[in-house]
């Protein structure tokens, strides 16, 4: 008598293999990503700092000094589910702060949707950088004077079409940020971004020393 074939019987072994293969991958993503940044902060004196997330290492953050500053790179995450969101950032820490807080990011439709929620642009009086970037502050007259042609130069430089690219000053620290996670690529193009961020960092420092 010859058994009658049932697909079911299928599914388990399917299910494992796909399991077996995905642990796999993730296991040699992360080998591949710890190995980039452990080069990355070796070349460039920096302290990696590491954690566990469902059992596999990941690279946490980096950080270091350079002229003088801390500087530091590190992902998080935000939302959950469906929803949830990777974010890649570098920092550096200015030597003083007072009280100026801003952020810049490109026009587009994030920066519409700010606007519709009550968030206001200053306009720094460069019509092309102005057109090109949305720019937020507690101090507008201060930030417009500091946004010097030399600084507005090397905004208008960086390459557009980062998700969520935008450059903050907040709780001490100076910081740009986009969407996506640590690897080799990302970090190389995350270190691109302190000329400009220690630049900010001049002016924040400024700012402490005049009591603004």
């Amino acid at each position: 008598m010859i058994a009658a074939f049932t697909p079911g019987l299928l599914i388990l072994p399917a299910l494992l293999l796909g399991f077996v293969i995905l642990v796999r991958f993730l296991q040699v993503h992360s080998r591949r990503t710890r190995d980039e940044a452990q080069a990355f902060a070796g070349r460039n004196g920096l302290r990696l700092e590491e954690e566990v997330l469902l059992g596999f290492v990941a690279v946490k953050s980096l950080e270091g000094e350079q002229h003088g500053r801390t500087i530091r790179y590190w992902s998080y995450t935000q939302g959950s589910g469906k929803s949830r969101t990777h974010w890649i950032a570098v920092g550096v820490v200015p030597r003083a702060t007072g009280e100026l807080t801003f952020e810049l990011s490109r026009q587009g439709l994030g920066a519409k949707i700010l606007e519709l929620f009550g968030a206001k642009e200053i306009q720094v009086g460069d019509r092309a950088f102005d057109d090109a970037w949305f720019v937020r502050t507690n101090q507008p007259e201060v930030l417009a004077a500091a946004l010097v042609p030399g600084i507005r130069a090397r905004f208008m430089a960086q390459a557009p079409g980062r998700t969520g690219g935008s450059y903050r000053l907040e709780a001490a620290l100076v910081r740009y940020a986009e969407q996506g996670n640590i690897s080799g690529t990302t970090l190389a193009r995350l270190e691109a971004q302190l000329p400009l961020l220690h630049e900010l960092a001049d002016i924040a420092e400024v700012c402490a020393g005049s009591g603004r």
